[in-house]
């Protein structure tokens, strides 16, 4: 896995300055950059660049930026970042549903998307389609168990109930957090700082929405939900194999 400062991020964005002043910060800081100014463009450079994250705005002539994770997602765990103007909070919650792992409003501070880049770049495991399945790095070196879940850490591998379930990247890293923890309740800004980064946007929504994503997968019955349960008022904990 390439480290953070020489990992490479597809742009997506449509305004020429907009796409210029990312890519002019984002080298600044070491990094790698491909461009692409509308979505069938960007996805023709994913498949050519093979890129460690993908920061993408959702608003593309053509194939829209929601299409274009959508395609991604069906491939690949690669981090995706959505870029929004204000006021499109529909189109960011379908995006986080889509499999999106975080987003940044517009307008913003060029400093600010590279620390949430470097953020998201720090907390992905490698690169990998979901065919034919890679060799994986660990993201620690131990599996975690409970109650009918298997978390394996090195392979990247979640079973629950004896099949397995395909995870985004960033559901992933949430799960085998909380499982990690089981019985510990988590605040939805705590599990945005623990697995986002805290130099990284506090909207509980993109929690909320990773976690209604994941019962979907995981659950049998995702409106009753036996390994990720909600604590009223206060937030989420892993249901571990001590609780009855």
């Amino acid at each position: 896995m390439e480290t953070v400062k020489t990992a490479t991020v597809l742009v997506v964005e449509d305004d020429n300055e907009i796409r210029e002043l990312i890519r002019l910060y984002l080298i600044k800081n070491g990094l790698r950059v491909a461009e692409a100014s509308d979505g069938a463009t960007a996805l023709r450079e994913f498949e050519n660049v093979r890129p460690d994250l993908v920061l993408l705005d959702i608003q593309l002539p053509g194939e829209s930026g929601l299409e274009v994770c959508e395609r991604i997602r069906g491939v690949s765990n690669v981090p995706i970042i959505f870029v929004s103007a204000r006021g499109e909070s529909e189109d960011i919650v379908h995006g986080l549903q889509l499999g999106a792992d975080d987003y940044i409003p517009k307008p913003f501070d060029p400093a600010v998307v590279v620390a949430r880049v470097k953020a998201n770049l720090r907390r992905a495991p490698i690169y990998r389609r979901f065919e034919p399945a890679a060799p994986q790095a660990a993201a620690h070196e131990r599996n975690v168990s409970g109650k009918g879940v298997h978390i394996d850490t090195k392979k990247m591998t979640v079973h629950a109930d004896g099949r397995e379930v395909r995870l985004s990247a960033k559901e992933f890293q949430l799960l085998a957090f909380l499982a990690s923890r089981p019985g510990e309740v988590f605040a939805a800004t705590d599990l945005y700082e623990r697995v986002w980064g805290s130099d990284s946007n506090d909207d509980p929504r993109t929690v909320m929405v990773h976690i209604y994503n994941m019962r979907k997968k995981l659950e049998a019955d995702p409106a009753h939900p036996q390994y990720i349960v909600s604590v009223r008022g206060m937030g989420y904990r892993f249901r571990g194999t001590a609780d009855r």
